[in-house]
């Protein structure tokens, strides 16, 4: 395991410099329009000079690890020692009016999507980042902010408070829809019927777009599953159990001085190897839960201690 101490060897953060973190496989034409879109919307709109874009890109073709891959983006921001806050930022979403990307307070959960959130790098680092152990997407995130809350971090919901209100983003993901239609989906993404944050989807024009199939190497039924069957477990510790797994799962299983890094303006690049750049968990460093054996014999001849386990 490395010292989270080690992570700010580059000095004291500068409270002011925002750092866009972006996870990244494979979705070139969405990376393209938001490395166009995305910093000009900060200077031209909040006015934001101050900032670079980590882009951490999974070369490796195991299973991508959206959790991996924002704490690889951290973790070479942190090795940077320059940022004062983080925004956690999917590459399919867009700013288009409306969202502030300033520093708070307090650190905000579901900022411009689900997976995305703005945090004060301080509790970043206090609540260890994210769960490695999950897998694809899904759950991380909530898991994450729990986190945040469990060591002690204030946290609210974006869409909850008046700065989202007449916020409006551009999702990448959305098949060309109406206005209406497209209120009514970020009605029910955000789960609000008033005035909210609203998505719009990516009007191509005549430029040549093509939307990617997620379910190709991001989405499965049986990670989703495993995801959320691994928040349940975490959820459900006592609090000094979760403490302790908090502080064994997280940032500090990640490094990046293997991982191929360069610099191009503001762009700063992590390509990776997820070996290269996880530490692997043992055993006794997993939440050790009964295994479940489909076959009734094999059950029969578990031991009397509640039978074989397994650390996931």
């Amino acid at each position: 395991m490395w010292n989270l101490i080690a992570m700010m060897s580059g000095g004291p953060p500068r409270t002011g410099q925002l750092a866009i973190l972006v996870p990244y496989r494979n979705r070139k034409g969405y990376l393209d329009i938001f490395l166009r879109e995305v910093p000009s919307y900060l200077e031209r709109v909040n006015g934001i000079s101050d900032y670079a874009i980590y882009v951490a890109e999974q070369q490796s073709q195991d299973l991508f690890n959206l959790a991996l891959s924002r704490n690889v983006a951290a973790r070479a921001a942190l090795d940077d020692g320059l940022s004062g806050y983080f925004v956690f930022h999917d590459v399919d979403v867009i700013p288009l009016c409306g969202v502030d990307y300033g520093p708070r307070s307090f650190n905000v959960a579901w900022f411009l999507s689900a997976g995305s959130c703005k945090v004060m790098v301080a509790d970043f680092v206090k609540a260890n980042g994210y769960n490695p152990v999950f897998v694809g997407w899904g759950d991380e995130d909530v898991e994450f902010y729990h986190r945040l809350e469990h060591v002690g971090c204030e946290v609210r919901e974006w869409h909850r408070i008046p700065e989202s209100r007449q916020a409006v983003v551009v999702n990448l993901e959305w098949p060309e829809m109406s206005d209406d239609d497209a209120l009514s989906w970020s009605r029910r993404y955000f789960g609000h019927e008033a005035s909210g944050p609203r998505f719009v989807p990516y009007r191509a024009g005549c430029r040549r777009f093509e939307r990617y199939d997620k379910s190709r190497d991001f989405l499965g039924l049986s990670q989703q599953e495993g995801n959320q069957a691994l928040w349940n477990r975490v959820r459900a510790l006592p609090p000094d159990e979760k403490t302790s797994y908090i502080a064994r799962s997280g940032l500090n299983r990640v490094r990046v001085d293997r991982a191929f890094r360069s610099t191009q303006d503001r762009i700063r690049w992590i390509k990776y190897q997820t070996e290269d750049v996880l530490d692997p968990m043992t055993s006794q460093d997993g939440i050790v839960t009964e295994a479940r054996d489909p076959d009734p014999e094999v059950s029969k001849g578990a031991s009397n201690d509640g039978g074989p386990q397994r650390a996931v």
